[in-house]
């Protein structure tokens, strides 16, 4: 199992004031991301490496979409920087409350030494 969580959160905070998505809470100063791992996986494996699929949701908080556009660009790039291809991108707002977020999800192949 690769652990990229260290290297995904220092290059997010360098952006924005990063949360771990399952600690977030309604005082949370916005804008800011947050992210959660949603895979880790072994897709191929030999004696001594292998590889596996690793895929982060990594989200923008605001209330300006264009900001929020913004900080999705410059997401992209750090993220590619570090190895993550862009796998799907969406919008959501919360209609009781002003806060919008545009989802990211990335995803990479690592490379296991066992």
């Amino acid at each position: 199992m690769t652990n990229f969580h260290k290297e995904v959160v220092n290059t997010l905070k360098k952006i924005l004031p990063t949360h771990y998505e399952m600690l977030l809470h309604r005082d949370i100063e916005t804008p800011c991301i947050s992210y959660m791992e949603l895979a880790n996986q072994a897709t191929e494996q030999g004696n001594t490496l292998g590889y596996s699929l690793i895929q982060y949701q990594v989200k923008v908080w605001g209330t300006k979409i264009s900001d929020l556009q913004n900080y999705a660009i410059k997401i992209d790039a750090a993220m590619r920087a570090l190895g993550f291809k862009r796998i799907s991108s969406n919008e959501l707002h919360d209609r009781e409350s002003t806060m919008m977020q545009k989802i990211l999800v990335y995803e990479a192949q690592a490379l296991e030494q066992f």
